[in-house]
């Protein structure tokens, strides 16, 4: 798992590394990283949202091949695979995609929260493990009771912690600059008071459950409005129990991992969740599904009678050959 976190982290220590110059603030520039990765699945959105359009304009089709074929279910799948083949459509119009892709980001983000000094701020190695070694006994001392393979893993961040205490003089490389860099870094890696690098224990009640808590109610807001919109487009499949089920799916992944990860993760996972959100209701505007199904109908218009303006040609031109 660690060899995945480190290979995960590389890229997006980069990205942040380069938002964090810009911005210099760590949790903006985890915003950026956010913005960047919304941008890139836009046109899977817009996809997904063409895609629903096109399963509603079907249903009336489903059903009469369910009625013809009733009590045929393998007859009822190879006629709704023809139909979906020659509509070009596919029934899985979502995909797992952004799931996929936000959970890759939340590993890489869990690898970069622990090691600012190197993968954010770019501090040199040698500095890095000079500095690692002089706070070590400082932060052992401050959590006696911490596990030595999580300290290890996590000495980036007791380093922050521990930095004022440091003997600056006796790092070899460590500049006044990179003093200067990792004290501000320091003081400004914490959001309403909460540290980005701690997680939120389940165990024990605190501030931090609020982080988990809130990308849950996010999620599960954005859910009963896409459960609303399905409902719409496709009365018959959202009176499907599943569909219930599958709207609590996302806002309990959403929990889970609030759980799992740093607050500077569960931040990010608030920040995308809400950006989707609002990016939903924004293409159900734009590319609403009547809007959609009308450019749809007129498009087909247009093709069809060019296929059959092309096909009077053609027998023309075979008559006057003959």
């Amino acid at each position: 798992m660690q060899i995945l976190y480190e290979i995960l982290g590389a890229p997006f220590g980069w990205i942040i590394s380069l938002f964090y110059g810009i911005t210099n603030n760590y949790l903006l520039s985890i915003f950026c990283l956010t913005i960047l990765v919304r941008l890139c699945l836009l046109p899977a959105s817009i996809s997904q949202q063409k895609g629903m359009a096109k399963q509603a304009r079907l249903q009336p089709k489903l059903r009469r091949i369910q009625k013809k074929y009733e009590g045929d279910q393998r007859k009822i799948q190879e006629e709704t695979q023809a139909l979906y083949a020659r509509e070009g459509t596919s029934a899985m119009t979502a995909g797992c995609l952004p799931t996929f892709i936000q959970l890759i980001i939340m590993l890489g983000l869990f690898q970069v929260n622990y090691h600012p000094l190197s993968m954010v701020l770019r501090i040199p190695d040698s500095v890095v493990d000079a500095l690692k070694a002089a706070a070590k006994p400082l932060a052992e001392a401050t959590n006696p009771n911490l596990n030595a393979s999580r300290l290890d893993y996590q000495m980036e961040i007791h380093i922050l912690s521990v930095f004022d205490k440091i003997d600056k003089g006796a790092i070899s490389g460590l500049t006044n600059d990179m003093i200067a860099r990792i004290t501000q870094f320091s003081d400004k890696f914490n959001f309403l008071g909460m540290n980005l690098s701690s997680v939120p224990d389940y165990k024990s009640f605190s501030e931090l459950w609020a982080i988990p808590i809130l990308s849950g109610l996010i999620a599960l807001l954005m859910s009963i409005y896409s459960l609303m919109r399905q409902r719409k487009l496709n009365p018959e499949m959202a009176k499907n129990p599943a569909m219930g089920c599958t709207m609590l799916i996302t806002p309990i992944m959403q929990v889970w991992f609030g759980f799992l990860f740093p607050v500077s993760v569960g931040l990010y996972s608030i920040m995308s969740v809400s950006l989707s959100f609002l990016q939903m209701v924004i293409l159900n505007h734009v590319y609403a599904p009547k809007k959609v199904l009308a450019r749809l109908m007129v498009e087909e218009t247009i093709y069809r009678r060019s296929k059959e303006e092309n096909t009077k040609k053609m027998q023309k031109t075979e008559n006057e050959e003959d």
